[in-house]
């Protein structure tokens, strides 16, 4: 019996290893994916991918996805399907990254009107020989994402993509055709539901979907699972009888491979056709246990180098955890996208007063981690927002603030990125309604304290206190980025024509760059506290260092006094006044500015815990209701 096996993965965004088990990381995937082609052979193994790899991630704001492509070149790709991030930074950037890669991109469904050929030099089907049999490979996409773009083709035309699995299978299919294919097979980037609909309407024309999109890990119920992972019922999973659909989580921190076994048979029409009888699936985490492969150590340095030194610096400390996972962030309120919020509503004030309320979507929260209780670095702020466009301040009616929020929690309990985070409102809705006529109440409520300059909250819950309720046509200010207010994610309501700008994208500041300029407002708030409250200890230190001063010149050391008059020096005097052990020999070498530059940074380090300390909370700000 024939048999052909894949190796399958989707939606990687960052190269380096995270800190949590699995660490994920490239170099550790390459040696999975070695070990794979060596276990299979080349002749009937395949490595296929299902989109996001390009955006986003800390790298990739700088580079717009470049430095994906030569780990990508590198770990053999037979074919890949384009995913929403993808496009992130425009369909032409992605069609020069495409080019640049060594293995066939499909959107089947996606296609420019004016050629009739898929956007951004994508493919609509490609061809695979393995172990004698003729896989077709074609790529489908859900539409809800297509929405979330910005700046796509205005030609674009989306087909449905259950439509085009059936007419593309039996075109490639057809013995009597060019292809002639035994096998047809699915990349998308769709979620779940979107999956299992379309594996169950093509049960007769695709033999097994390998999605992406969703960043749990799923095997389906027509699969028979290997190594003992337990299938858990997640969102989406319900109508789930019997489907061979495979998700392969995130991040090179999971993959799929998926064992198949091919027999042939008789069909009505007196001939044989092939078919899939089993599908075994095996999930394999890359956890650190894992060896890094060299070759792909040097590939993620020559990457990732440039500004790995500035993005572990610590810039904040958190006594509570930041839980950044797309699981819990696009389903309900979280403590961190509370405390976003907040400093959103915050952000314009000294020039804009009265702003009401502040609003982003779930899916603006990135990384799919979990940090802390402890330090954050500069690098874990940017890998949790890598979206580089601003937050903005409009002023809209009530009636739109209503009609956006009612198309915020609209998916639910899909995990779509529309999910609300709101500060100054709270919500009540019914999951279970009709989509559109969920909300039951919206209110304005004070703002809360802990973004108001401490740094640390007293409890772990805060209840709101609820100023009035929700006016349909009084005129709200509303602070939220310029994606939502351009109507993206399902936010249609923010973009009319009646909407206002108080803040446009032109002035506004990027989200990354506002919550920075908090906790560096902090440091300096609390750093002059410190420094009130020492301020005789201070006087008592000049007093000490001028002392030193003049005894130095008094012992006839001009020379040295003259070296020591400026730069750091007169730090150490301070330093030294104040009880510290820093010394300095005049022989010491000439690079004493630089060791002192470190023994600084050493000490701000230390300061950031004292200083920077915050503590995000949950605030009974969106409450679901039966009724």
């Amino acid at each position: 019996m024939r048999g052909i096996q894949i190796l399958h993965f989707n939606d990687v965004y960052h190269l380096l290893p995270r800190k949590q088990e699995p660490v994920g990381g490239a170099a550790r995937f390459a040696t999975v994916l070695k070990e794979f082609r060596a276990k299979y052979g080349p002749d009937s193994s395949c490595v296929f991918f299902s989109g996001d790899l390009f955006n986003p991630s800390v790298e990739s704001s700088v580079s717009k996805g470049r430095h994906m492509i030569p780990v990508m070149n590198n770990f053999g790709v037979d074919v890949a399907c384009m995913g929403n991030h993808d496009f992130d930074y425009g369909e032409p950037n992605l069609k020069a990254l495409v080019g640049e890669t060594n293995f066939p991109w499909l959107l089947s469904n996606v296609i420019d009107s004016e050629s009739g050929n898929p956007v951004a030099n994508g493919k609509k089907f490609h061809i695979l020989e393995k172990n004698d049999l003729k896989l077709g490979i074609i790529g489908l996409v859900e539409k809800d994402w297509l929405e979330t773009i910005p700046g796509l083709p205005p030609a674009l035309q989306y087909k449905d993509y259950i439509a085009v699995g059936k007419e593309l299978a039996a075109q490639l299919r057809d013995p009597k055709g060019p292809y002639a294919v035994d096998l047809v097979i699915a990349l998308t980037h769709c979620r779940l539901p979107n999956d299992i609909l379309l594996a169950r309407e093509t049960q007769d024309e695709i033999d097994l979907i390998l999605g992406g999109h969703d960043h749990f890990y799923y095997i389906g119920k027509g699969c028979e699972i290997i190594n003992g992972w337990i299938r858990e019922e997640v969102s989406g999973s319900g109508e789930d009888n019997g489907v061979r659909v495979v998700k392969s989580g995130t991040d090179f921190r999971e993959l799929s491979i998926v064992e198949c076994e091919v027999e042939e048979i008789d069909n009505e029409e007196g001939g044989t056709i092939k078919i899939i009888k089993k599908v075994a699936v095996t999930r394999k985490e890359v956890t650190s246990s894992i060896a890094e492969d060299s070759h792909f150590i040097e590939l993620t340095n020559s990457a990732t180098s440039d500004i790995k030194s500035k993005l572990s610096r610590p810039i904040a400390y958190t006594l509570t955890q930041w839980d950044c996972r797309s699981t819990e962030l696009r389903t309900r309120e979280t403590a961190f996208g509370n405390f976003v919020a907040d400093i959103m509503l915050y952000a314009y004030q000294p020039c804009i007063h009265n702003i009401d309320c502040s609003i982003l979507c779930g899916g603006t929260i990135r990384s799919d981690s979990v940090y802390g209780p402890g330090k954050i670095t500069l690098g874990d702020l940017l890998e949790i927002f890598p979206f580089e466009d601003t937050v903005v301040v409009i002023r809209i009616t009530g009636q739109q603030l209503w009609d956006g929020l009612e198309s915020a929690v609209s998916k639910v309990p899909k995990q779509e990125g529309r999910f609300p985070v709101v500060s100054g409102l709270k919500i009540e809705y019914n999951p279970n309604a009709e989509p559109e006529h969920r909300l039951r109440n919206v209110w304005l409520t004070e703002k809360s304290p802990h973004t108001t300059g401490e740094s640390v909250v007293e409890s772990d819950y805060e209840k709101p206190n609820i100023i009035e309720k929700l006016d349909l046509h009084k005129i709200y200010t509303v602070s939220t980025r310029n994606y939502m207010a351009s109507g993206y994610d399902g936010y249609t309501a923010f973009a009319q024509p009646n909407t206002q700008y108080l803040v446009d994208e032109e002035n506004g500041i990027i989200l990354s760059t506002l919550i920075r300029r908090y906790f560096l407002g902090l440091y300096y708030v609390n750093a002059i506290k410190f420094n009130m409250s020492c301020e005789s200890r201070t006087k008592e230190a000049v007093s000490k260092a001028a002392d030193t001063w003049k005894k130095l010149a008094e012992k006839g050391r001009d020379k040295t006094a003259q070296k020591h008059i400026s730069g750091h020096t007169i730090q150490n005097a301070l330093k030294l006044s104040l009880g510290e052990n820093i010394k300095r020999q005049n022989e010491e070498s000439s690079n004493n500015d630089d060791i002192i530059d470190d023994e600084i940074d050493s000490k701000n380090t230390e300061f950031i815990k004292d200083w920077v300390t915050v503590a995000p909370i949950i605030g009974d700000r969106i409450v679901t209701v039966d009724s």
